[in-house]
């Protein structure tokens, strides 16, 4: 516990240090990040075997990470260029795999391009969010996922009654995934009011409350389901944690799970709000 709260300070104070400087620091280590979590999926899919370092197909993918960053830092939130980079990953591992066969199977194509999208595609969405105009409030919304994490965990132990997926994960409980969402929404509100007191934007207070509220609320729900998927993966490989990098906590994909699967959800809905 101790190692796992130090390591978990430590995490905060370059979080902070990350949100608040923004820009090319934002983006750098976002790069950093995703592909540490790139490189932990592709080997909990079997991308690679197991005495492999590394293969055509994971480099393929270790490319396409960095052309993805590259572009977004110079286009910004061009969806056509997401897709365009996401489609030319899946040409470039479909043409390793023709020509190769039988070197390379199927699931190591799919793994790669699956991978990427999890998580360097959808993290990448923080630094559109932190590239907003009011970004330095609003890059903190996916790490809304932690809260909903905690209270969801104080709900469950002290209420929980009914199995929310038995099969998967025994210990999570439908009332604990109640008080998660919950408490998403009381930090929404709070976010809310601190968002239209600070923030350079004439958003009224009672709308900055209830369009935060709505955020966390689908945020709270939706990180639950990430945090399954991430564990879904976890046991279908018989594998306990996808790294070593926090101590105490795994690897990135262990502790930014939920937050990597809503962050998209949240960038959508935060250019929604800044439109009304």
């Amino acid at each position: 516990m101790k190692t796992r709260v130090i390591s978990g300070a430590v995490l905060v104070v370059l979080l902070v240090l990350t949100l608040i400087s923004g820009g090319y620091v934002t983006a750098g280590v976002l790069l950093f990040v995703s592909i540490v979590g790139y490189r932990e999926l592709t080997s909990a899919l079997a991308v690679k075997a197991a005495d492999e370092k590394t293969n055509l197909p994971e480099i393929i993918g270790l490319l396409a990470v960095c052309i993805h960053y590259i572009l977004l830092i110079i286009k910004g939130a061009d969806m056509a260029i997401f897709l365009a980079v996401i489609m030319g990953l899946f040409v470039a591992e479909s043409i390793v795999f023709v020509f190769s066969y039988p070197k390379y199977k199927a699931n190591q194509m799919i793994g790669s391009v699956f991978s990427f999208i999890y998580a360097p595609m959808m993290l990448s969405f923080i630094y559109l969010l932190r590239s907003f105009p009011t970004g330095k409030y609003l890059a903190w919304l996916p790490f809304i996922a932690w809260i909903c994490d905690t209270f969801a965990y104080f709900t469950g132990r002290a209420l929980g009654k009914h199995k929310l997926c038995p099969v998967l994960s025994p210990k999570k409980t439908i009332e604990g995934a109640i008080g998660g969402i919950a408490g998403s929404v009381l930090a929404g509100v709070i976010y809310g009011y601190v968002y239209a007191s600070y923030a350079d934007t004439n958003l009224p207070v009672s709308t900055s409350i209830a369009t935060f509220a709505v955020i966390t609320f689908v945020a709270g729900a939706l990180s639950q389901v990430g945090d399954l998927i991430a564990s879904g993966i976890k046991r279908d490989q018989g594998i306990k944690d996808y790294g070593n990098l926090i101590p105490g906590h795994g690897g990135i994909m262990d502790r930014f799970d939920s937050v990597i699967f809503i962050t998209p959800v949240i960038y959508f809905l935060a250019k929604i709000m800044s439109n009304m």
